[in-house]
């Protein structure tokens, strides 16, 4: 199985609860995740920054195996020019990363 968590708010509140929700689904074996993505898009992108709120428990979940991405646009509309922490994928636009996870057969999460 595969699932995208699609992170759009730059409200830590609604990181944690991303992050919540990557670990529970991670951690249920009955799922069986192939692929879990959390896709940090538009004001979301900030959570992936190295000195963001909830950087540490980003750099687990890469540990855990989840595949951590953002879009290089909301990157630079976001003026975010200190780089991404370590292990997190950049991708040209999360949008169309979004769109071809989906078209690829991925379950939808949606934060908040």
């Amino acid at each position: 199985m595969n699932t995208v968590i699609h992170l759009t708010s730059d409200d830590p509140d609604d990181w944690g609860h991303a992050v919540r929700s990557a670990n529970m689904l991670a951690s249920n074996e009955w799922l069986a995740h192939d692929d879990l993505t959390l896709l940090a898009h538009r004001t979301g992108a900030r959570i992936v920054a190295p000195d963001s709120t909830h950087a540490d428990e980003v750099r687990d979940l890469l540990d855990r195996g989840v595949t951590v991405t953002v879009g290089e646009s909301c990157l630079d509309s976001l003026n975010v020019r200190h780089g991404t922490i370590d292990g997190v994928e950049t991708v040209s636009s999360g949008v169309t990363e979004l769109v071809r996870l989906q078209s690829a057969g991925y379950n939808y999460v949606k934060i908040p």
